[in-house]
């Protein structure tokens, strides 16, 4: 057990170190960190929707998206693995993540012009995402901003987050 808190008291100081290379603009240097962290601990939610973050902003949307997805899943089975936020906030921020990520590839012209089906589910799918977003952290603006540009008009947290089909993606506006 006690090695176990000191593996992971490792992986924490790491982690900062990834975030710390992240925003002093080596996302390269921070991507290889999240990675080594992932690779000796996949099952943290955390490191894996940091690396699916930078990921999208490298446009890899695609492998953005499976990252998003399995930081979700990490974080739906075995909860958050930092205490500096609540369980909430760190749903909130990968499901409007995985929005971001779902947005962006209905964005993409092949989709647009291509299936229709498909630019439908990414855009329905991403317009709940950010509503749920939107209702688990009230005070994450960029998620309500999308929940309600998307089509849903609110982000009540009464609000049902389905929205008719056929609803077409709304431009976003110059901020």
């Amino acid at each position: 057990m006690e090695d176990e808190e000191v593996a992971l008291d490792e992986l924490a100081r790491q982690f900062l170190a990834a975030m710390a290379a992240k925003e002093a603009g080596r996302a390269d240097h921070a991507e290889e960190a999240l990675r080594a962290i992932l690779k000796f601990e996949p099952r943290l939610p955390e490191p894996r929707l940091e690396l699916a973050r930078i990921l999208l902003d490298t446009d890899r949307v695609a492998e953005a998206e499976d990252e998003a997805r399995e930081g979700l899943d990490c974080l739906e089975q075995s909860g958050p693995w930092s205490e500096d936020l609540e369980p909430d906030q760190i749903t909130a921020l990968g499901k409007a993540l995985l929005a971001d990520c779902l947005r962006r590839q209905a964005e993409e012209d092949d989709v647009i012009f291509g299936d229709p089906e498909r630019f439908k589910a990414l855009v329905t799918e991403s317009r709940a995402l950010f509503t749920e977003a939107a209702r688990l952290d009230p005070s994450d603006e960029y998620a309500s901003y999308h929940a309600f540009f998307m089509g849903t008009g609110q982000v009540d947290p009464d609000a049902d987050p389905e929205v008719a089909p056929g609803r077409e993606l709304d431009p976003e506006p110059e901020p």
